[in-house]
């Protein structure tokens, strides 16, 4: 059985911001800036800094967050080649122990 391809790195961080939480906080960033900008204060560049602050924020989360799991995954394949599994099988009138993968039809598992 063939594995499914390994998801890149770009797609893990915008798998990360697909979270419901994070699109509550980059809607929350987006009104910030347009509730700024319709404002009295819209030509003060400091009245931005909310919603710039949470959008660099969620980003950066979401950045560390795909990075995480990217190397959790190397990880996990590494040790996956490290634990090959093996069995015991009649092959042929004989007990012989074989990795897995290398089953074959008329095999006789022990």
């Amino acid at each position: 059985m063939e594995k499914p391809p390994k998801p890149t790195l770009f797609l893990l961080f915008v798998m990360q911001l697909t979270g419901f939480v994070i699109i509550l906080l980059l809607v929350a960033a987006v009104a910030s800036v347009v509730v700024n900008a319709t404002g009295p204060r819209r030509d003060d560049p400091l009245s931005y800094t909310t919603g710039k602050a949470i959008f660099v924020i969620v980003l950066l989360n979401a950045g560390i967050a795909a990075w995480t799991e990217h190397k959790a995954g190397d990880a996990l394949e590494a040790l996956s080649k490290m634990t090959q599994a093996s069995i015991y099988v009649v092959r042929d009138g004989a007990e012989v122990n074989i990795d897995v993968p290398l089953v074959v039809r008329g095999d006789i598992v022990v």
